[in-house]
């Protein structure tokens, strides 16, 4: 039986939790959680990684104490983070270059970097999705902005981390493949594209793979979380989505939807796809845990949501659901338009949508969160049922997992939308697969396959059947979205 310390950071929170490994399945307790607040600065925003590593100590801290009070001591500790944004450290270990915001990404660097090699190239080689926040198209940016010497690394986040934690500096493949610098056919750094980003190769790390070891805590670490014995940090799937993925048992005939703040849909399949349809429609290839392929594209998930509680000043979502429910009215906006994605205003900028359509004014709160979920629902569809046709894919039911899961008329609609059964859970996807991952490179657990069914086994999973199969009902809902998106 082993016990591990995983670290999961989302865009709007982070957790630290103790897994125990069993014959049983993944025991999980949620020892600390914590805000994830973006700080200004000038006109940029920046992640506040100084704060977020002393919760994460904090939380490392709590879990010794746990760990210890139940006459044991971790065994591991790793941690998997959202993709992309990165920091340099100087060869003596400084922070020379701080991750910012992927919201502050800019244009005119996606331009210079198109001005040498194209999108399409971009694609082709590392099978990554063009987007403004690509690490590819801001690293030279970032860089020019900082005095980066020789014997400076990048890192990403959970790499950064995992650098304080114990000196050692490398890039796990999960959270590399984010990049658009990776290649996907090779798994190695694309030194064409790297050229093309116009920065020093030499600055990036070593690339390992998840169920590897990456070092052992330093004692400056060891002695502030308390620890009893030396631990090892291990690389997992780094990028959150991998190890939420890895926690999913993706059998062959399914697909899977990563639902929190943003989601990912998609499949998993046995190599990138890399073709002009896959790049047209809004495709990315990520590396997942044991050599697989994420084939999926990068949605909107409750975003819309919290932000429409926030402005209505945090009402009791359960009861907005409840009411949700028994309202017959359908409305279905465009959930990945631009201004919606960007919005300041999300109520507001949800009721221009409508209008721009044809459609009625939501009336109330209640309104606004079914047509949310109805529209996320509807894009989890399209997404699905057209990476069923890029990979030559059946699909057969859907896996839905992270905090999205705990949302049952999301998880109905997306059943009704797909015509599917979807399988709801686990919530906490990301640190089950995180904690799992750990176990496979201790040794603990053999395979993935393995992994997969030992986290079925311990966590209870809710099936939803369609409730009726109206396809003209969603094909006028794609219709509205296709409408809108063309004025």
């Amino acid at each position: 039986m082993g016990t591990y310390l995983g670290v999961d950071l989302g865009a709007t929170s982070g957790r630290v939790s103790l897994g125990i490994v069993s014959a049983d399945g993944i025991d999980l307790h949620e020892v600390r959680r914590f805000r994830n607040t973006p700080v200004r600065v000038e006109d940029d925003w920046f992640w506040d990684v100084e704060e977020l590593y002393g919760q994460i100590l904090d939380g490392l801290a709590e879990g010794s104490r746990t760990a210890g009070a139940a006459g044991t001591h971790p065994n591991g500790i790793a941690v998997d983070t959202w993709g992309v944004d990165f920091g340099v450290v100087g060869p003596d270990g400084e922070l020379i270059v701080a991750p910012r915001h992927y919201r502050s990404a800019g244009l005119q660097a996606r331009h210079r970097v198109t001005s040498r090699i194209t999108e399409l190239e971009v694609f082709e080689r590392t099978g990554v999705q063009p987007m403004t926040m690509n690490t590819v198209y801001q690293v030279s940016e970032r860089l020019a902005e900082a005095d980066v010497s020789a014997g400076s690394t990048l890192l990403l986040v959970p790499d950064l981390v995992t650098y304080w934690l114990t000196g050692a500096r490398a890039a796990e493949r999960t959270i590399a493949s984010t990049t658009g610098l990776v290649n996907a056919q090779s798994g190695r750094w694309d030194v064409d594209v790297v050229a093309g980003a116009g920065f020093d190769p030499a600055l990036l790390p070593p690339l390992r793979d998840a169920a590897t070891v990456a070092g052992t805590i330093t004692p400056q670490v060891r002695a502030r979380i308390g620890a009893t014995s030396p631990v090892p940090v291990l690389h997992v799937g780094s990028h959150d989505t991998a190890s939420a993925a890895a926690a999913v048992p993706l059998e062959e005939f399914a697909a899977f939807v990563s639902c929190g703040t943003w989601a990912l849909a998609g499949v998993e399949h046995d190599s990138p796809v890399l073709s002009t349809d896959a790049l047209a429609a809004g495709f990315t290839n990520e590396a997942g845990v044991g050599g697989r392929t994420l084939v999926m594209r990068n949605l909107t998930g409750l975003w819309l949501l919290e932000q429409c509680l926030h402005g209505w000043g945090d009402p009791s979502l359960p009861d907005l659901i409840a009411r949700a429910v028994h309202i017959s009215r359908d409305l279905f906006i465009d959930v990945g338009a631009a201004d919606l994605v960007s919005s300041t205003d999300v109520p507001a900028d949800i009721l221009q949508a409508c209008r721009r359509s044809g459609q009625a004014d939501p009336a109330d709160p209640a309104e606004y969160v079914r047509c949310i979920l109805l529209s996320l629902a509807l894009a989890y569809r399209r997404t699905i049922r057209r990476a069923a046709e890029l990979t030559g894919r059946t699909v057969s039911v859907v896996h839905l997992v992270g905090g999205g899961s705990r949302n049952a008329l999301l998880c109905q609609l997306t059943a009704d939308a797909c015509d599917l059964p979807v399988v709801a859970g686990p919530a906490e996807a990301s640190s089950l697969g995180n904690v799992g991952v750990q176990a496979m490179a201790t040794g603990e657990l053999g395979s993935l396959d393995e992994l997969r069914s030992h986290i079925a086994a311990g966590v209870t999973l809710r099936r939803f059947l369609p409730s009726e199969s109206d396809p003209v009902r969603w094909d006028r809902g794609e219709d509205l979205v296709t409408s809108t998106a063309r004025l």
